[in-house]
């Protein structure tokens, strides 16, 4: 009998943490259904071989916090010296604070990877691979385990959860949105990321009872 070529998938779990949950510094809408959400989907595991989550994990001189540019505004856009427009956010996901701790309700098991995230404090990153200057060892492990497929899901659906989307499609992953375990900051950026996500032909947008 012929073997078939098995294909191997992760699920990758993106910050759910305690700031950008209810009561956070950065909180984002309905974040309890999406832990919620993602819990069930973790009873579901024979769509996905290995778990990755990954953790915005600051130093605490960030260059995305408004804090450290004296006389700017959290939610506001500037230009920095080397040219490059930054978006400030307020403080959030310190390292070694409870802002940057995984939320207590989140289903975590013990072979689960963690990646941590936009420790540079002169380069942001929303994507769980990192940015150019601060990768992460995300896309080093998906190679190692000989991965293709990969589920995304958690907060937020435009920011961070978006952007490991189109970084996992341009390495040439088929990549999975589970569109109802993540949740949206801002309509307007929701259709700037989905209008990216046109661009690829491996990334599909689905609803985690297709599963």
């Amino acid at each position: 009998m012929q073997q078939q070529n098995y294909q191997k998938s992760a699920l990758i779990i993106v910050d759910i943490q305690n700031d950008f949950c209810e009561g956070g510094s950065l909180q984002v809408r309905n974040s309890q259904k999406v832990i919620q959400q993602i819990n069930k989907l973790r009873l579901k595991n024979h769509f996905y071989d290995y778990v990755f989550i990954t953790k915005d994990f600051h130093p605490q001189n960030h260059i995305s916090f408004a804090s450290n540019h004296p006389g700017k505004s959290p939610f506001t856009i500037i230009q920095l010296q080397n040219g490059k427009y930054q978006e400030l956010w307020p403080d959030h996901c310190v390292q070694n604070t409870k802002g940057s701790e995984l939320h207590q309700d989140l289903k975590v098991e013990e072979n689960d990877i963690i990646i941590n995230k936009g420790m540079h404090s002169n380069i942001d990153s929303y994507s769980g691979f990192g940015s150019e200057g601060d990768r992460t060892i995300l896309l080093e492990k998906l190679q190692q385990f000989g991965i293709n497929k990969i589920y995304i899901c958690g907060l937020a659906f435009d920011f961070c959860v978006g952007q490991t989307v189109i970084d996992a499609a341009k390495n040439g992953f088929e990549v999975f949105v589970l569109k109802d375990a993540t949740e949206i900051i801002s309509e307007y950026r929701e259709k700037q990321i989905n209008e990216e996500f046109a661009k690829f032909q491996n990334i599909q947008i689905i609803q985690c009872d297709k599963l």
